[in-house]
């Protein structure tokens, strides 16, 4: 078992709010928040469907922000119990009450984080966990990229290969669509694992 310690100067970098105030929840309570309708009219009146999936990467993006990188450069993870979370009008915080977490870590204990804080959160979500977890996987890929690591981290590779990520990415590409092109104005992501907009998908959507 990594060790644990009381306090984590290294999350400061990561984690917005070592110091949580009263806005914040528990993360799977973001459900009930209508979060994916503030969502949905910051993306110019999206599907509600859109908001869920993209509240979901939203989550998952500052997690992995919050997990992966202070395990690749301190070799330390924060406390799941310590996570907590805010909606700043469609835009998720997260924050981590009392900077909590372990240290000595490997893939394992940073999948066991993350799994920790976002299996409930999915299973209170509408559409496929699936899909969720895809949003995840993809939100993990670009990790090395946004903040500056090897773009072949072996953390981030063993990550992917674990459930319930494993399977989830083809290369570059997603094997789950985000529902992101149904936003107004939107197009197919980079990673989308559709090779055009589906038209009368779109068209009943609007």
């Amino acid at each position: 078992m990594p060790e644990f310690v009381g306090a984590l100067s290294s999350l400061e970098a990561w984690a917005p709010d070592l110091d949580p105030d009263d806005r914040y929840v528990e993360v799977v309570d973001l459900v009930g928040s209508g979060l994916a309708g503030r969502v949905s009219r910051r993306l110019g009146g999206a599907p509600e469907r859109v908001g869920f999936s993209t509240g979901s990467m939203g989550v998952a993006s500052r997690l992995w922000s919050l997990t992966v990188v202070p395990a690749v450069r301190h070799g330390v993870v924060v406390d799941p119990a310590a996570v907590c979370a805010r909606d700043d009008d469609g835009s998720v915080v997260l924050g981590v009450r009392g900077g909590r977490g372990f240290a000595d870590v490997g893939p394992a204990d940073v999948l066991d984080v993350v799994v920790a804080v976002l299996a409930p959160l999915v299973a209170a979500l509408p559409l496929a966990p699936r899909l969720h977890w895809g949003n995840v996987a993809a939100s993990l890929a670009v990790v090395p990229r946004v903040h500056g690591l090897r773009p072949d981290e072996p953390l981030v590779a063993d990550l992917l290969s674990r459930p319930p990520l494993a399977g989830l990415l083809d290369g570059a590409r997603r094997r789950t669509c985000c529902l992101f092109y149904l936003a107004p104005g939107a197009a197919l992501c980079g990673d989308c694992p559709l090779d055009h907009v589906p038209t009368r998908t779109r068209e009943k959507s609007t």
